[in-house]
């Protein structure tokens, strides 16, 4: 978890430090006041690389808080099912089913439902995104409301949700329109 939060805050760091320099080379040849917008830059950096530490703090705090709490056979299940995840998912998991719980993991928010206060599960795909993440999960709650998040296209993931979901409540609808 500290390699990846590492890799990303570094990358952030030299993406915003090249536009920098950038600017400070284009701003003595265009005749800019160079110093003040560099200056704001800088801070603009520093407060988005604090928020972000923020974030990464709390979201992984979130991770490590789950796997201390989960049992022994869900932590049997989640090993499994995260051979067949893509290499990201395998580490950081959008979601993990524990003691008929859902804990989702979203950069600025990790909510949790009990699978009893759902009334029903859909998945379906998202046309939006290209990438590993194609695929929408909507949780509808029995008193209202709905939330929503994206998982890869991995059958046995879908099933295991499916199935863990149906375990703890047995009236959950289930609609997959992802196929």
């Amino acid at each position: 978890m500290k390699i990846i939060t590492s890799i990303f805050l570094g990358l952030f760091i030299g993406v915003v430090s090249i536009l920098i320099v950038f600017y400070a080379f284009f701003s003595k040849q265009l005749q800019l006041p160079s110093s003040d917008f560099t200056l704001l830059l800088i801070i603009i950096q520093f407060i988005i690389l604090v928020a972000t530490l923020f974030l990464s703090v709390s979201f992984f705090r979130s991770y490590k808080k789950v796997l201390t709490t989960i049992n022994d056979e869900d932590l049997k299940t989640l090993k499994r099912i995260r051979e067949s995840r893509f290499w990201l998912e395998k580490y950081l998991p959008s979601f993990i089913i524990y003691s008929g719980k859902i804990k989702v993991f979203k950069w600025l928010n990790q909510p949790e439902f009990c699978f009893s206060e759902l009334k029903e599960i859909s998945i379906k795909t998202n046309m939006l995104t290209r990438g590993k993440q194609n695929k929408v999960v909507i949780f509808k709650k029995r008193r209202g409301g709905s939330f929503f998040f994206a998982i890869d296209n991995n059958p046995s993931q879908i099933q295991y949700l499916f199935n863990k979901a149906i375990e703890s409540n047995p009236n959950i609808l289930i609609e997959d329109s992802s196929h």
